[in-house]
């Protein structure tokens, strides 16, 4: 849609200069349309459970998307500026500047890469790229797509360049599918074992002192108590509280259960303070180290997109 929005010619005189601007809102509102189908749910993070009053839950998440939105507005204008002629000038240039604002959004001001359009194709011809050029690069390769089919209009089509860019695309999207499965390492020893932990709190209650928190330190304890898988792990603030606010020894305890043999776990912790922040962290514990590790993500790390470190650890 952002590309049939955008596939018109360069922009030239008063009237055309109107156009390209006309262009460039329909880029942006589509942008704020999909990113709000993106993250709705914080709607219910703000209002149900934070208290907000739902009018202002509602134009925070407006809001939000209008202001990310805004890099996908950029990079329409960019296009509309610096296009020419050619169809294929045009697809390369607009899948790299797509590929640009995707990138700002999930790097600047901490970064938001919830719902990068690579996600979109999981489960089509394209998720066997997912290894080798990661979600962004499958972003690349669909906006790429996109703006070479929305670039053949009419006429085009009936041409001879019309049927070599459709049998291009097809062509495209049918090696996708039949590449080779990236290249992994054989586990030098048995396949290894894992459990995944949830607990049956509610988020309502998730929080609060005399329920959903004593709850959850039970019931992860004894969970991670009695697991025999070889990884275990828990989600995202499945101990619901600080580190130190949960009652003494109950680290010490869970790291003695990992202390000695082969079994590992990661469980989910809210780490920081007032003055410095706070951060969705986890705790590791595994053989042979005496005292749990903390780990707390540095940079967002969508599904291959990135090589680097996504965390650190340090004793605590």
């Amino acid at each position: 849609m952002a590309a049939a929005a955008v596939a018109g010619g360069a922009a030239r005189g008063t009237h055309a200069r109107a156009a390209a601007l006309a262009r460039v809102l329909i880029g942006w509102a589509f942008a704020c349309a999909w990113l709000c189908a993106t993250f709705w749910w914080l709607f219910i993070s703000m209002h149900t459970y934070g208290g907000l009053p739902a009018p202002l839950a509602v134009l925070a998440v407006l809001g939000l998307a209008a202001f990310l939105g805004l890099y996908y507005a950029v990079v329409c204008g960019l296009f509309v500026a610096w296009r020419g002629e050619r169809l294929s000038g045009a697809v390369l240039l607009f899948a790299a500047l797509w590929l640009l604002a995707e990138l700002a959004r999930g790097q600047w001001w901490t970064g938001f890469p919830w719902g990068a359009g690579g996600y979109a194709h999981v489960d089509g011809p394209l998720a066997s790229l997912a290894p080798w050029i990661g979600v962004y690069g499958i972003g690349a390769v669909a906006s790429a797509a996109a703006m070479w089919l929305a670039g053949l209009r009419g006429a085009h089509v009936a041409r001879w360049p019309g049927y070599v860019a459709l049998l291009a695309v097809a062509a495209v999207l049918w090696l996708a599918q039949h590449l080779p499965q990236a290249s992994v390492a054989a586990a030098p020893n048995k396949p290894v074992s894992v459990a995944l932990l949830q607990g049956n709190i509610s988020q309502g209650e998730k929080f609060q002192a005399s329920s959903g928190i004593p709850m959850a330190l039970a019931w992860y304890a004894q969970q991670l108590q009695q697991s025999q898988a070889d990884m275990v792990i828990a989600p995202e603030t499945a101990i619901p509280v600080l580190l130190q606010q949960t009652p003494h020894g109950y680290w010490q305890e869970l790291q003695q259960r990992f202390a000695s043999g082969q079994q590992a776990a990661l469980v989910g912790v809210p780490l920081g303070d007032f003055e410095q922040g706070y951060t969705n962290s986890m705790v590791g514990l595994v053989p042979a180290v005496p005292r749990p590790t903390a780990m707390t993500s540095t940079t967002s790390c969508p599904l291959a997109s990135s090589s680097r470190q996504c965390s650190a650890g340090s004793p605590i």
